[in-house]
């Protein structure tokens, strides 16, 4: 279980006819303590975990587009697939523990409505 130790909405990102929240999160994680998980709107005003990126931009040096390096890197299948994981059961859960922070998922209802 990735436990959530900070998580906070970032910004709404636009993809064809899609909209996504973007939200910054901090993790116990060793390996990506800080993550982006995307969130899409659902029926019934629920929120579905999309996609998660490991988040290694150092703000020093990233706060240009560098085009040098990949600051950050899908990691969706990586933190909720292999025989440690439940799939789709953990990325639910995962989603659920990021949207209870602090109020967030009234956040996200706001900036996708």
């Amino acid at each position: 279980m990735i436990g959530v130790r900070h998580a906070a909405f970032r910004r709404v990102l636009e993809r064809g006819d899609q909209r996504y929240a973007e939200v910054e999160v901090h993790t116990d994680l060793p390996r990506n303590p800080e993550l982006l998980a995307y969130f899409r709107k659902e029926g019934g005003g629920q929120f579905q975990l999309i996609r998660v990126i490991a988040n290694d931009a150092d703000h020093e040096l990233d706060w240009f587009d560098n085009h040098l390096h990949s600051a950050s890197q899908d990691v969706t299948s990586q933190l909720f697939a292999g025989p440690s994981h439940g799939g789709a059961d953990d990325r639910h859960a995962f989603g659920r523990r990021v949207l209870a922070y602090g109020g967030l998922a009234d956040e996200l209802a706001r900036q996708l409505a």
